[in-house]
């Protein structure tokens, strides 16, 4: 949460706001989920009912009795993420637009999941304990937009560019176990760390005036949360495979620090994350798996806590976000003969805002293939394209229009021994 401790704590930032989606509240943990875990992020994301490694500790810890070897799972992964803006012209009469967008990418290559399971010894059935960090939300991104007005030689020229880094991590413990022959449960407890880093470059020029104005932001939020995540795997005959994923809601305790070229501020407060509810199914005929996810979210219910000033806020973030169903679905098609997979995806994790903010909601595809080195190294690749369009408040009071895009590769080494 940026611009609402703005306005709280440094009325008059009006510049700085402009700049920001939703205006003055804009949380930067809601719907950004990063994923990780090549297999199930080249199935378009589909976890819940089709994992069978280390990755399954988060997405779905009753998958871990699938496991029957030890089992380490070391992750990678590469974005780039694109940003194009357009502003509306013709702010001021006589004026013509010689100018009204601009584009830029940004890159980041990280470690995204370590991941170890160990199968207990059990007279019958499966028992399985695994350790894992994976880190789930990203906060890479960049934004620019450029706007110049011309008129007989002088120009007017606001120009915005935001970086923001980061992400937060889940720290993992939790188990997976059978308790009879076709039911498996699990649960897992997951302590979430990290930080966002943003920075806010604006600069303003009104040459028929005489007026140059520039401004440099920098705002960082250290996160820290606990949750538990509960799962069921059911297999009612071989061939299908039923999940059911309840994570409890997070309590973010977050320190936030703002520093600019006129002002400084400091402020704790702690932000609730509501509810995730994920169900999914997995059926498998020969060498060809098709799996499912659906996944609930009411953003509706973020909330503010333990700061009486931002307490005040809860009722507009209650109308500025809204309840979402993620979709996702993905196929894997197996040829033995020479230890590989072949996967495909689609993926719809809608935009976390009120629809009047949203031009295209996040839609993309999913690309992965599996390689099966020998009968104790797995090398998983996956590809995932995606975009979206929005919309904000622009410097000149019109809406503007942003579209994002972002590219990520996934790879991810499977030992089991």
């Amino acid at each position: 949460m940026r611009i609402s401790l703005m306005a709280i704590l440094l009325i008059g930032m009006a510049a700085t706001t402009a700049a920001q989606d939703l205006g003055a509240f804009e949380e930067v943990t809601a719907g950004n989920f990063f994923g990780f875990g090549a297999r199930q992020m080249s199935m378009g994301g589909a976890g819940i009912a089709s994992s069978w490694d280390g990755a399954a500790l988060y997405y779905n810890p009753a998958a871990l009795a699938r496991i029957h070897r030890i089992e380490f799972q070391l992750g990678l992964s590469h974005q780039k993420f694109s940003n194009e803006t357009w502003q509306p012209g013709g702010r001021y009469p006589g004026f013509s637009s010689t100018q009204n967008s601009a584009s830029d990418d940004l890159t980041k290559t990280r470690f995204s999941s370590i991941n170890l399971s160990l199968p207990a010894p059990t007279y019958r059935g499966s028992l399985v304990v695994a350790f894992g960090v994976n880190r789930v939300i990203s906060f890479d991104r960049i934004a620019l937009y450029n706007v110049i007005d011309d008129s007989s030689g002088y120009i007017v020229e606001d120009y915005g560019k935001e970086f923001e880094t980061g992400g937060i991590t889940a720290y993992s413990v939790g188990f997976g176990m059978d308790i009879s022959p076709n039911l498996s449960v699990g649960l897992a407890a997951n302590v979430y760390s990290g930080k966002d880093e943003f920075v806010y470059d604006y600069y303003y020029f009104d040459e028929p005036k005489y007026i140059a104005f520039y401004n440099t932001t920098r705002v960082t939020e250290d996160y820290i949360g606990i949750s538990l995540k509960g799962g069921l795997l059911a297999r009612p005959n071989p061939e299908l495979t039923i999940g059911l994923a309840i994570e409890t809601p997070v309590d973010y305790q977050v320190e936030y620090t703002f520093v600019d070229d006129f002002e400084q501020a400091y402020v704790e407060y702690d932000l609730s994350r509501p509810f995730i509810i994920g169900a999914g199914l997995s059926y498998r005929f020969s060498t060809f798996t098709i799996a499912g996810d659906i996944e609930y979210i009411d953003w509706s219910q973020l909330s503010y806590n333990d700061n009486p000033e931002m307490e005040e806020d809860n009722d507009s973030l209650a109308e500025l976000y809204h309840e979402v169903f993620n979709l996702r679905i993905g196929g894997e098609y197996q040829i033995p003969s020479a230890g590989l997979a072949l996967r495909a995806g689609l993926f719809r994790t809608p935009l976390t805002y009120a629809d009047k903010y949203i031009k295209d909601n996040r839609n993309g595809y999913t690309l992965g293939v599996g390689w099966l080195i020998d009968k104790v190294l797995m090398l998983e690749t996956a590809f995932v394209r995606g975009s979206y369009k929005r919309t904000y408040t622009a410097s000149n009071n019109g809406m503007a229009t942003a579209e994002d895009s972002f590219s990520r590769l996934y790879v991810t080494m499977s030992y089991r021994y």
